[in-house]
């Protein structure tokens, strides 16, 4: 389950720092982001698998297949509960390389702060897809 939960955190790391930050259209950039982030949560709270992947590109169906995906939930979950459904707060939006991040902080039933949710973005075949995930809180990062 850690292993899934490094993977995770390396992607997202490895996104993050691809080349300097640079602003984004936040309101453009939540058009897309917002609902594909709520779904993803929501999909982890129900541990289904094809409603998470659905909007993921394919380096990262590759990194979190079905079978890992429950490892993921766990690990999570598992630490600070499960996300309650729209209280999702976008934080901000920037690029990096040719990558969007948009930060948010969601509440999660057994967490007393907010979870730092970063959801990475590049474009697939012309549409926006999920190439990163990456989650934070003090007890996440607790042992």
């Amino acid at each position: 389950m850690r292993k899934v939960f490094l993977v995770t955190l390396l992607i997202a790391s490895l996104v993050v720092f691809n080349g300097c930050a640079k602003k984004v259209d936040a309101s453009q950039v939540r058009s897309f982001a917002d609902p594909m982030t709520e779904n993803l949560l929501i999909a982890m709270n129900n541990k289904d698998y094809r409603m998470f992947s659905r909007d993921l590109d394919s380096k990262m169906k590759r990194a979190i297949p079905e079978s890992r995906f429950y490892a993921l939930v766990e690990q999570v979950n598992g630490k600070v509960g499960m996300y309650i459904p729209d209280s999702k707060q976008f934080y901000r939006a920037y690029k990096s390389g040719k990558f969007v991040n948009v930060v948010y902080k969601a509440k999660f039933s057994r967490e007393n702060s907010p979870v730092t949710v970063r959801v990475v973005f590049d474009v697939e075949n012309g549409k926006e897809k999920i190439s990163g995930l990456w989650f934070d809180s003090p007890t996440l990062r607790k042992r």
